[in-house]
């Protein structure tokens, strides 16, 4: 799982496509199609979590009209 954390979101999006591409299969059994939707959730997961540590260090507008970068506390 931890591979997973150090993918950009343009992999994991890569990643979901394929998922999609394979449950979109007609040959493919039902406990498959679970498997498959559950690492697409999580891949779904990552990305989200990527986008809003993007969304979060993106410049901020400043009080005065100015642009400032959030710097996130951790």
């Amino acid at each position: 799982m931890e591979e997973n954390n150090t993918k950009t979101i343009e992999e994991s999006f890569e990643a979901l496509e394929e998922i999609i591409t394979k449950l979109e299969s007609s040959d493919i059994s039902l406990d498959e199609s679970f498997a498959l939707y559950k690492n697409g959730m999580e891949e779904l997961k990552q990305a989200n979590d990527k986008i809003e540590q993007t969304k979060k260090a993106v410049m901020a507008i400043s009080k005065d009209g100015g642009l400032e970068v959030f710097e996130e506390e951790e």
